[in-house]
């Protein structure tokens, strides 16, 4: 996962992200070279410097150098607030509505692949900070609600709410009400979606997604195979050639990245492109060539399992993973394209974990699995 923060100030965001995600890696930008380099030290003394990246951003309307992006996500912590108005004036080429926050955001948004989100956090209207610096005469400030901002940038809005939060200094006896605005802001992503097939428990779509977008598939899914599984259906080592349908769709699709798509009354399965290194929703990563779902009807599939098996130099197989069967209705596993005997019973399963594998041409890929 590539995360952009603006404003990364002295790493306080930065740190608990690359403690808490191990795949995440990071670039942070900020107007000081001193923050800057106090977010770089402290990354390096926690260990993490090899996953950050740090600079001086090129100008507000530039939040990075180019060649860093595209991005998953952008924090934007805390960063409009502390940004210049008088700065922002002088570096903006163009007008748009919503004034220096807006081009920060649309800057921002351009730096995000498809589907990517930009993460906000400020301070909101009557936070002790603006009554403040409004009783003072010592700070300009726009006012516009979060939802006219994101249309500006060009950004759907996901979340939007007020988060309000009572500090007491005790030795003082003092409250301090601080209000902030939470906002989690999306790139649109343009698709097409078409059926490819339909039956009573299972629908496959092929979905396209534009040209730029690094979230959809990288290579083409040579074939998708399914099987409905009866209640009858024996455990706890499930035949696949002995169920009652079996059929093959081609994904015929020309396109170069798509998104595949099963689904039916009681899953929806997405297929995900993932870079090495990038887990998304911290599922699992696995290599395959044909990918199976396989749906049961009722509990003889509770507790069922598969063993999967990868060949070994000189003959043979080694037992590499077995999938549970979670619940009674749904499970998957992947296997190895071509990979069947004379029976039909499929040969030398894969799914592997690990990036060094001896199986040549290996991608890998990412699956989310959602139960209705």
């Amino acid at each position: 996962m590539r995360v952009l923060e603006l404003g990364c100030g002295n790493g306080s965001s930065v740190l608990p992200l690359l403690r808490g995600n191990p795949l995440a890696r990071v670039h942070a930008t900020d107007p000081s070279p001193t923050a800057v380099a106090d977010t770089v030290r402290r990354v390096e003394e926690a260990g993490f410097s090899d996953r950050l990246t740090a600079e001086v951003p090129p100008g507000l309307t530039r939040p990075c150098s180019p060649g860093h992006g595209p991005f998953d996500a952008v924090m934007a912590l805390f960063t409009l607030s502390a940004d210049s108005p008088r700065r922002a004036a002088r570096e903006r080429g163009a007008a748009i509505p919503g004034g220096d926050d807006a081009v920060l955001l649309s800057a921002a948004a351009g730096e995000l692949r498809p589907g990517g989100v930009l993460l906000l956090r400020d301070c909101g209207l009557y936070d002790m900070r603006h009554l403040r610096d409004a009783a003072r005469g010592e700070r300009d400030a726009t006012l516009l609600p979060t939802n006219k901002l994101a249309a500006a940038a060009g950004l759907e809005v996901v979340e939007s709410r007020y988060l309000c939060v009572r500090l007491t200094n005790q030795r003082r006896g003092v409250h301090m009400d601080r209000v902030y605005v939470h906002a989690v802001l999306r790139r649109p992503v343009g698709h097409s979606r078409r059926l490819l097939h339909a039956n009573s428990r299972l629908r496959i779509f092929d979905e396209r997604l534009g040209p730029d977008c690094t979230a959809s598939v990288h290579h083409a899914v040579p074939a998708v195979r399914w099987q409905v599984l009866d209640a009858s259906q024996p455990t706890p080592s499930p035949s696949f050639h002995a169920a009652g349908f079996t059929a093959t769709v081609r994904n015929v699709s020309p396109h170069e990245r798509r998104d595949i798509c099963f689904e039916n009354a009681l899953v929806r399965m997405w297929d995900f492109r993932a870079s090495l290194g990038m887990d998304r929703l911290a599922f699992h990563q696995h290599v395959f060539d044909n990918a199976w779902v396989v749906l049961g009807d009722g509990a003889a599939l509770r507790g069922a399992a598969l063993n999967v098996y990868t060949p070994v130099a000189g003959g043979g197989a080694k037992l590499e993973k077995t999938v549970h069967f979670h619940d009674g209705f749904v499970s998957w596993t992947v296997v190895r394209n071509g990979g069947f005997d004379a029976d039909g019973e499929p040969l030398a399963p894969t799914c592997l974990h690990s990036v060094d594998s001896a199986v040549p041409s290996v991608e890998f890929r990412e699956y989310l699995i959602e139960l209705k």
